[in-house]
Formats: structure tokens, C-alpha cells, sequence
């Protein structure tokens, strides 16, 4: 889960089967299937400027969207649902309006793996300003100054000071969300509760920070209060803004968040987003595979490849994956995850492994 107070939305419709291609598309306009015409016709479906026609074997990917300031992660998905009509898209981890930064979503059969990209560490940046205190931990909710003492520290920090304070708070931490967050509580979400005038208790849970940096620090000057740049890799269920209120409770002179932007979630990093509206979304999609490259592979023959996506188990060929850049081996052990893929290197399902060592299809991404 990251830092927001919206629920994760997708649209309900289902997609249909196979392989992407790239069309050029306008943003804002809708994508429509074209009509179904025998090659040889004297009559072809003429296509109008800024109109593109969905291929009939499209499956679905994963795209990178750069989710601006402004709008809900659930409002950054509508551009998308006008370009890919009648097919199902969601993404992994709520972002905060007020946030910006990498949202990962999956279009089709890409919303079926995205509980495999929910776990992923993600990274943030962000800005802690001090001296101030907000009933949602960051500049959107009621935030007043404070005074007495705790004005009298803001006004003392420094940049040692503040790096000193940083480090109880790397590895693994308990910490409490705010009121203000997507967490139900009786099947009501937190940030419902908290906007009604209820009183929201939430528990404390444990996370982890991977690391955490100050990148800048402006003392106060001119009536502008102390701040200071952070940026952060942490696990799932991690609030930023839970982590820079209880900063600012460390230095005895209150904090609050604003600023947030998520730079990376996995090895996924922003920089090689799309916007809300892309102009060409098909040569954006990433192939489903990449949800899972996480996984190692279980490769199976031509010949075993019907009877696996019938539901039954067979041998195969178990690989760690060749990249560097993950650290997954083939695990052997009963239960162990795979990522079933045919000689070609299609991804065909997600695949535990059983007792005997023989795989055994669990979630079936192509038909059979």
C-alpha cells in the first residue's frame, strides 16, 4: 500500500486475447474497435484522423503513468479507459491527489498480476516542513503554527541536527497512519471517518526503511519556516506523511508533509512514464511478463503446453533468471512460484510448484 487515502479503482469490463501493436492516437479521443471486413472487400473501414482501432488479439500490458498534482489516482485512469474502451484497467498503490508520481497500471489481463507489484519497495520524495502540525499529517488539512517551545527548536535546527534525527528512523520502525488514509476501519475508510468529525484510531504497524536521505535544508528565513528535502525507499504499508510527523515529533517542533512524488516502485522508476493521456499508449504497454520477471521461469515444450493450461500439473524445465538485475533463483521447494512460459518465451500463467517438482497451473493468463 502507498501514501493515499483513495481505494484502488478499475474499471469493470473483461478484454479479449493476444499481441500489442502501436497506433498513433490523440489525446482525449475515443478508441474504437474497427468493424470486422474480410481482407479482399472492395469495401474497407476508412480511419478518420486521430482514431485508432484496438487489434482483435489484444490481451493487455502494463504502462508507467506519471499521475500529476491535482487529481485521484482513480481520476488519472480515465484518459485511459476512453483509449482502451471495454477493457478492464486498475493499478497498483493509491497515490494521494495532492501527490504526484508513478502509478503502475495494468490494462486487460495486466490487472491480473498486479497483486505481484503491490509488494514492491517504492521511493519517494518529499519536503518536511517544521514547525507546523496538520490533522492530516501534510499541507491539505487544517495546519496552524506552533508556538512556545516548539517554535523555539524549529528555530534552532540545523543541518546536522536534522540528519542526526533521521536515523532511528531507518530499518525496520513501527509506525501509526494518519487518520486521513485509505485504511478501513468497520468497513469504512479512515479518511471517511475523519472528514465526518469521528474519532479515527488507528495501530501502529511495523515497516521498513530501506534508506532515507536529506537531499536540502533551508533553515527559517524571512517568516518562511525551517524545511528540509527527504527522499526515501521503503516497504509496503510505509506513510510518508506518518514518517515526517513523527520526525518532526522527534525534534520537539512538529512537521508536516507536502510536495510528495513517487519516484520508483521496483525497478520501475518514473522517468520512464507516460503521461494521463499518451499520445501512442501502444508503444508505451509493457509485455505482461514484466509484472513477474521477479519470478523464476518454468519452461515448457510445445506438447505440454495444452495440457498445463487444461489445469494439469507437468514437468518442466525450471530457470533462475538470467538478469542481474533481480536475485530470484529457481526455488525447488513444494509451493514455490513460476512464472509458466512456452518456448517462445510467451508467459502463459503463474505457476506453483508441487511436491513431486512438477508444475501446476494457479492463475491462467492466456485460453487454452
Amino acid at each position: 500500500m502507498s501514501d493515499g487515502r483513495d481505494p484502488i479503482a478499475a474499471s469493470a469490463s473483461a478484454a479479449s486475447g493476444g499481441t500489442v501493436a502501436a497506433l498513433p492516437v490523440t489525446p482525449g479521443t475515443p478508441v474504437k474497435p474497427g468493424p470486422q471486413v474480410k481482407p479482399d472487400s472492395p469495401v474497407q473501414p476508412a480511419t478518420l484522423p486521430g482514431e485508432a482501432r484496438l487489434p482483435m488479439e489484444f490481451s493487455g500490458g502494463f504502462l508507467l503513468l506519471d499521475k500529476p498534482v491535482g487529481v485521484s489516482s482513480f481520476q488519472a485512469l480515465r484518459p485511459l479507459k476512453r483509449l482502451f474502451p471495454k477493457t478492464k484497467i486498475g493499478h497498483a498503490g493509491t497515490l494521494d491527489p495532492a501527490a504526484s508520481g508513478l502509478l503502475l497500471v495494468g490494462i486487460g489481463v495486466g490487472t491480473r498480476l498486479l497483486e505481484y507489484l503491490e509488494g514492491m519497495t517504492k521511493t519517494y520524495r518529499c519536503e518536511a516542513i517544521f514547525g507546523l502540525a496538520s490533522d492530516s499529517y501534510d499541507m491539505e488539512g487544517e495546519v496552524r503554527a506552533l508556538d512556545g517551545d516548539a517554535a523555539v527548536a524549529a528555530e534552532n535546527l540545523n543541518t546536522e541536527t536534522v540528519a542526526q534525527a533521521l536515523s532511528p528512523f531507518r530499518g525496520r520502525i513501527r509506525q501509526t497512519p494518519p487518520a486521513y488514509s485509505a485504511i478501513k476501519v468497520n468497513g469504512v475508510r479512515a479518511y471517511a471517518l475523519a472528514r465526518a468529525g469521528e474519532s479515527v484510531a488507528l495501530e501502529s504497524r511495523e515497516v521498513e526503511i530501506l534508506s532515507l536521505e536529506m537531499t536540502s535544508f533551508f533553515p527559517v528565513r524571512a517568516g518562511e519556516p525551517a524545511r528540509a528535502g527527504l527522499e526515501m525507499t521503503c516497504s509496503k504499508g510505509t506513510y510518508v506523511r506518518s514518517l515526517v510527523h513523527d520526525l518532526g515529533q522527534a525534534l520537539g517542533c512538529g512537521a508536516v508533509t507536502d510536495k510528495i512524488r513517487r519516484l520508483a516502485i521496483g525497478t520501475f522508476r518514473v522517468e520512464d512514464a507516460a503521461t494521463p493521456a499518451p499520445e501512442a499508449p501502444w508503444e508505451a504497454l509493457l509485455p505482461l511478463d514484466q509484472a513477474v520477471r521477479h519470478l523464476p521461469r518454468a519452461v515448457l515444450t510445445a506438447e505440454q503446453v495444452p495440457i498445463f493450461l487444461h489445469g494439469q500439473a507437468v514437468p518442466a524445465k525450471l530457470e533462475a533468471i538470467p538478469d542481474a538485475a533481480s536475485s530470484a533463483t529457481a526455488s525447488t521447494a513444494t509451493g514455490a512460484e513460476y512464472r509458466a512460459c512456452d518456448a517462445d518465451g510467451r508467459l502463459l500463467a503463474i505457476a506453483t510448484l508441487n511436491a513431486q517438482g512438477w508444475i501446476c497451473p494457479k492463475k491462467v493468463l492466456v485460453r487454452p
